[in-house]
């Protein structure tokens, strides 16, 4: 599922007299938006070029964080408590209101706390009810400069393994056991203060890396004794095992920015930075065009982010991606850009989400024999 998140003109916009040239219109099977790109003729001749895309929801301007996460993300909950694999993330050029979606505010909670709280009420009724021990385990990441750093550890380098089950790890994550929403949002804030974030000429607190926020519901297995010689945890005497029910991923992708935004940027961290995000991104579009297309072999090794989100897009999984996008119309190339990128991953038919089937070989039949 792919829906467009619309943020409101900013007050520097309002300020230089900026115009909203984006639309949205809802109809029974889904929402149209629809761009209104001011162009200039070679006789110096204004006009309005319109551009419709198609998508499975749209939310305007006045659209909360509820409104949002209620009719888009919340039925990730129900596949995450069904044993599956369940992914949001956020799409959008810098500046277009991805970290808002996701974080949130002091005033207003983000999908991240939005979707824990969900999952915290369910946990409760279903351990109250007799239920089978169920846990709540966090962690976070970030992916900078094509490597994976742990948000919960000091920004520990991890590498990204795949197992004998081709199963993508990230090895020495860190894994906190999350008690309840007070603990969750204590893990979040500690999360985004660790991550990499820099001022660009796009936009003032602009997000330099990928972040990914990851909440396994696990069960609780049989407890073992603590091994010799190890010091029991938190002062117990037995280790506890879990075993992973679900798995649930949100990433807060880095913005994108046109390769203009930092032409004239003198910080050259800064621009590999830049050139570092969008082959990352290139990279993610290169594999939803090789599953759309069934190709035998999908090349989720083009990057570090393709890598971790393989299992997204493959096998018993559900995703949802939410585009951001700005309504002024000094940003409405970036807003059509995002929005091509998001058609694109709309288009990814249900029928490409298995792996393709390995290729056999095909005998030729025998020729005809020779007429007498």
């Amino acid at each position: 599922q792919v829906v467009v998140r619309k943020r409101p003109l900013s007050g520097r916009e309002a300020e230089r007299g900026r115009r909203d040239v984006l639309d949205m219109q809802a109809d029974a099977e889904g929402a149209w938006v629809i761009v209104h790109e001011p162009k200039t003729k070679v006789d110096l001749t204004a006009y309005i070029e319109t551009h419709n895309f198609r998508f499975d929801g749209a939310f305007g301007e006045a659209t909360t964080n509820r409104t949002l996460y209620d009719g888009s993300v919340a039925p990730l909950v129900s596949h995450l408590f069904a044993g599956r694999i369940a992914t949001c993330f956020a799409y959008g050029a810098t500046g277009a209101g991805k970290t808002h979606t996701m974080l949130g505010s002091p005033q207003e909670h983000g999908i991240y706390s939005l979707a824990a709280n969900s999952i915290f009420e369910r946990m409760e009724a279903s351990n109250g009810a007799g239920g089978e021990g169920l846990v709540l385990r966090v962690s976070a990441f970030e992916i900078y400069g094509g490597k994976v750093f742990d948000l919960l550890h000091a920004r520990k380098l991890c590498p990204v393994r795949e197992d004998s089950k081709k199963r993508v790890n990230v090895v020495g994550l860190t894994q906190r056991h999350c008690h309840d929403i007070g603990h969750f949002a204590s893990l979040l804030a500690a999360s985004h203060d660790a991550r990499q974030t820099a001022a660009t000429m796009a936009n003032g607190v602009s997000s330099r890396s990928h972040a990914v926020l990851q909440l396994a519901l696990c069960r609780r297995a049989a407890a073992r004794p603590a091994a010799r010689g190890r010091r029991p945890l938190a002062g117990r005497e037995e280790e506890e095992e879990f075993c992973e029910v679900g798995r649930m991923s949100f990433i807060d992708l880095a913005g994108t920015e046109r390769g203009a935004a930092t032409l004239f940027c003198h910080d050259k961290e800064r621009q590999l930075e830049g050139a570092e995000i969008n082959k990352s991104l290139l990279a993610l579009k290169e594999c939803i065009r090789g599953l759309d297309a069934g190709k035998s072999h999908v090349p989720f090794r083009g990057s570090k982010l393709t890598e971790v989100l393989r299992d997204s897009f493959v096998g018993d999984c559900h995703t949802v991606m939410i585009a951001a996008v700005g309504p002024s119309d000094d940003s409405v190339e970036q807003t059509l850009n995002t929005l091509r990128y998001a058609a694109t991953v709309r288009d990814l038919s249900s029928s490409a989400v298995a792996p393709p089937p390995t290729p056999t070989l095909q005998l030729m039949p025998p020729p005809p024999p020779p007429p007498p």
